[in-house]
């Protein structure tokens, strides 16, 4: 009996091999795409949200260092840039305002982004 030996894959073992690494390969790259678009998107929104906090600290340092701002707004310069709209007072009663700005609509969130705080005694 002759034996022939069997050496290296046929070709269709290697067609078959070639196509399964070609749809693990596409899944991997889809996977890979959504993850960065999503980093992308989060990382604008953490930086939006990091500057909102800043300001927001920044504006309440503001307003303990200067409790007389809403009776006297025009004394002081508030050199900070909020978004869509000025500091705003509104008195609640005769010691304490209401001390707030408008801020801006978050897409991700549908929600509006705005800032208050109660300042006097």
């Amino acid at each position: 009996m002759n034996h022939l030996c069997k050496r290296g894959f046929t070709l269709i073992e290697l067609v078959v091999t070639i196509a399964i690494s070609g749809i693990f390969f596409t899944m991997a790259m889809n996977l890979y795409s959504t993850a960065n678009r999503a980093f992308v998107t989060d990382k604008k929104y953490d930086e939006l949200y990091f500057e909102y906090n800043v300001l927001k600290a920044k504006t309440i340092r503001f307003l303990q260092e200067h409790p007389d701002f809403c009776e006297r707004p025009d004394k002081y310069q508030f050199e900070y840039k909020l978004p869509l709209s000025p500091l705003q007072c509104k008195a609640i009663d005769k010691k304490r305002y209401l001390v707030y700005f408008q801020g801006y609509m978050d897409p991700s969130k549908r929600a509006l982004v705005g800032f208050s705080t109660i300042i006097g005694e």
